[in-house]
């Protein structure tokens, strides 16, 4: 009698806590992804059964907003990293997020979202390579250096870029889907500076070498599928619903402004083939495409490597000369008006500018971020004859760019700032300039 009790309270007791799962506990978030004047992205990592436990708020009306699409990953541990879609926002609008509990402690995330018209001023920010240790070696990298997020939260811009190097993989951490899991989250939670910031300006993000893989990691990375899930799972970009092809690649729009964001390692080929891949040839006819359909007045083509630069010096788009010049040939013939590249990677600054054809390239290079700077001059190895003379530094930095003027002459401002909020250069681009004079090729 006394076995039969025990087992019907042990049934009991499972039904029980089957019905109800563990209370839902926030880890870390909100991270402000996508946001357009009607939608958004949000992401948080939670424990428990915490897929409803945050809402939007207009903070004018007062209307609830509740998730309308979800994308989740989990690791072994119960964790999950959970991006959230919201529709049906008004534009114009300030949005605040809500917790169910609101005891929860996290980052405060209010955004607005901008104004449905076709044309309007805005800036943003973009930057790579930052290298945040989170064991006791954290006080020497990043150091300070992480208050560069406080000052980047300070510019109160519209949106940032980040190109790569968001975080570094450190020792083993690439070598499993669980180690890459905890390596993104612990950098996540350990630095309040960049929670702060993660939740306050809406953030896109491509990767490099050091957030896919290895150094100078490539397609043969042999972790990368698991890499590309982790890197979804904890950047709620706008990804297309439906990718034809594998890749951490998308683009998204800002007024009259589109960003043509690249995965440069996923199809990258092993260096030393000068006719090798680079984006690859399903990402390239992709990039083609979006590029040639484009109607916007700006068109940044986000890079990881650098681009422009011909040096044989480190990684760059240079060493793969027959997709790049196909790239370069193509956006001259068709005359892809308004194109700007953005790069990272090379752990210092600069703007490099070279005549292709007949079409005016200028490549924005902005790195590090709270990574080391390495003075390529002390080892002889910058040796980029496209660079545009005052634009080189060597600090920890980040870029950002200012958009303004009338529909039909519009200028692109260029500005470099070290972490402590300081102007260090500055440099303008008319809209009008960027096409291609002359015969084009192949015409």
């Amino acid at each position: 009698m006394k076995n039969l009790l025990l087992s019907c309270l042990l049934i009991t007791f499972y039904c029980v806590h089957s019905q109800n799962p563990e209370k839902p506990r926030l880890i870390t978030g909100p991270v402000l992804g996508s946001v357009t004047s009607t939608t958004a992205n949000l992401w948080i990592c939670y424990k428990g059964n915490g897929q409803n436990m945050m809402t939007l708020m207009d903070t004018a009306d007062k209307t609830m907003y509740f998730p309308s699409g979800f994308s989740k990953i989990n690791n072994s541990k119960g964790l999950s990293a959970l991006t959230m879609e919201f529709k049906g926002l008004k534009p114009q609008r300030v949005y605040k997020t809500v917790f169910a509990n609101p005891m929860t402690i996290h980052p405060k995330c209010i955004f607005t979202t901008p104004a449905d018209t076709a044309v309007q001023d805005f800036d943003f920010l973009f930057g790579s390579c930052a290298l945040m240790n989170t064991d006791f070696s954290r006080f020497m990298l990043p150091g300070a250096a992480v208050n560069i997020f406080n000052v980047m939260r300070k510019q109160r811009s519209d949106l940032m870029v980040w190109l790569g190097d968001n975080i570094y993989y450190l020792g083993k951490q690439y070598t499993s889907y669980d180690r890459m899991f905890m390596r993104n989250l612990n950098v996540r939670t350990g630095f309040v500076e960049l929670r702060d910031f993660l939740a306050s300006t809406p953030n896109y993000a491509i990767w490099d070498d050091h957030d896919y893989g290895w150094n100078d990691s490539d397609k043969k990375f042999p972790f990368k599928d698991s890499s590309l899930v982790i890197f979804k799972g904890f950047w709620p970009n706008p990804y297309p619903a439906k990718q034809p092809f594998k890749g951490n690649y998308f683009t998204f729009k800002q007024y009259d402004t589109e960003f043509f964001m690249t995965d440069d390692r996923f199809y990258r080929d092993p260096e030393g083939d000068t006719t090798g891949d680079f984006f690859g040839k399903e990402q390239m006819a992709w990039l083609k495409e979006a590029l040639l359909n484009s109607t916007a007045t700006f068109k940044f083509l986000c890079v990881g490597s650098q681009v422009l630069d011909d040096s044989y010096w480190g990684e760059s788009y240079a060493k793969y000369p027959r997709e790049r010049n196909d790239l370069f040939d193509f956006i001259a013939m068709h005359n892809i008006k308004g194109v700007i590249l953005l790069t990272g990677d090379r752990h210092y600054s600069e703007l490099s500018k070279r005549n292709w054809k007949g079409y005016p390239l200028y490549d924005f290079t902005s790195s590090p971020l709270t990574s080391v700077v390495i003075n390529y001059r002390h080892v002889k190895g910058y040796h980029n004859t496209y660079n545009v003379a005052g634009s080189l530094f060597y600090n920890r930095n980040f870029g950002k760019i200012h958009l303004s003027g009338p529909a039909n002459n519009r200028v692109c401002k260029l500005e470099l700032y070290n972490n402590v909020g300081k102007r260090l250069w500055s440099y303008d681009i008319n809209s009008n300039e960027l096409e291609t004079n002359g015969p084009r090729p192949g015409k």
